[in-house]
């Protein structure tokens, strides 16, 4: 995999209309479910802000379906995400020990996420993972190279960091927007780069990443929308494809290349169940949200579907269904993702259904999360 950095500066038509999307990850359902709400056409720029493939369930149609897409219209571009790049990076390496490793990434794979994009590769080739031991990893390794040349070129010509207009796209982040400064440096740097939103910068141009969940940048609420950081000049994509409770996948729209950021929106897509509210219901502020970095729970009660807990750091209660809680045994667990705030809902609220419980319903509204209890 070549690790040289890559800036590509393209010129579109003016009132041509920019889509970009971000952390796809293997959510092929996402994808065509998100362009067909935003009505894209091959008149449009679409840009895919890395993170393509890895954690869902259809990384190789995904890839097979933007490869279509790019075959269609000459202006589809795709950047690195730090996923793609540790994939195929371990892929391309050669020895012993390269290959014991690409062995035992794709059995974690499988026993973390389940489906990968080069699982995915080896189901279709009817190679079973048992069969990746000594020399025969390098000759179904080579045998992938040869028959699915297409498959990796997507990784291979794409770009680190885009520029279009007033807008750059990078992955992770970048700490500057004056791009020739940048040539020479580690390119997997502007790739895997979380909290970017905090980082001290502030940017002539637009720059629109993805890589972090946006719902870890706020205590106060999850919410899964674009951050809109109008001080910084950043915008934040990533709805959380295949990781997050409650994920969907953001479409962010630009007029044209030099549209003003205030013409800026976005459309969301999930595959939730949709409910409309017959009830109203008053919010109520959070008890305590949950992020993966500070998420261990003390079990305190076992209900019928929903446990109530102690979090370990705040010594803050609070009732959480238990399906977002995992850990080995019966007193302390890890709780994913998790805010217990009860939403603002006014009777016909359209809201996707994330779970149901005894006690109601984890829902979104307009990309917030939390209870509903009808």
């Amino acid at each position: 995999m070549d690790k040289e950095l890559k800036i590509q500066k393209v010129e579109v038509e003016a009132n041509t209309r920019i889509i970009a999307l971000s952390d796809i990850h293997g959510m092929d359902n996402y994808l065509e479910g998100v362009l067909k709400k935003v009505g894209y056409t091959t008149k449009d720029v679409l840009v895919i802000v890395g993170d393509v493939i890895e954690k869902g369930e259809e990384s190789l149609k995904t890839v097979r379906r933007i490869l279509k897409l790019k075959e269609e219209n000459p202006y589809v571009y795709v950047t690195l995400g730090n996923v793609d790049y540790d994939r195929l990076e371990l892929f391309y390496r050669e020895g012993e020990q390269a290959d014991y490793d690409f062995a035992g990434t794709q059995q974690w794979t499988r026993k973390v996420w389940k489906r990968g994009f080069f699982l995915d590769i080896l189901e279709e080739m009817r190679v079973d993972l048992e069969e990746l031991t000594g020399e025969k990893i390098s000759l179904i390794k080579e045998r992938i190279r040869r028959e699915y040349a297409r498959e990796l070129s997507l990784f291979e010509e794409a770009s680190t960091i885009l520029e279009i207009g007033n807008y750059v796209f990078v992955h992770g982040g970048i700490p500057t927007d004056r791009l020739e400064e940048l040539k020479g440096e580690d390119m997997f740097s502007f790739l895997k780069r979380e909290t970017f939103l905090k980082e001290e910068v502030v940017f002539q141009k637009y720059v629109i990443v993805g890589h972090w969940p946006t719902c870890l940048y706020s205590d106060e609420i999850d919410c899964m929308n674009p951050i809109f950081d109008s001080k910084k000049h950043i915008i934040a994509i990533d709805g959380g494809c295949a990781l997050k409770y409650g994920a969907q996948l953001n479409a962010l729209l630009i007029s044209s290349a030099y549209a003003p950021v205030e013409s800026v929106s976005y459309e969301a897509y999930d595959d939730l169940p949709a409910i409309v509210a017959k009830k109203s219901q008053a919010a109520k502020e959070r008890t305590v949200t949950i992020r993966y970095f500070d998420c261990k729970v003390e079990l305190l009660e076992n209900l019928e579907d929903v446990a109530k807990v102690r979090h370990v750091s705040t010594g803050m209660e609070f009732l959480v269904p238990k399906s977002y809680l995992y850990g080995r045994d019966d007193q302390f667990y890890n709780c994913s993702d998790f805010s217990d705030t009860c939403l603002e809902i006014a009777v016909g609220d359209k809201l996707s259904v994330i779970q149901e419980t005894s006690m109601g319903y984890i829902v979104k509204k307009d990309g917030v999360i939390g209870w509903y209890i009808p």
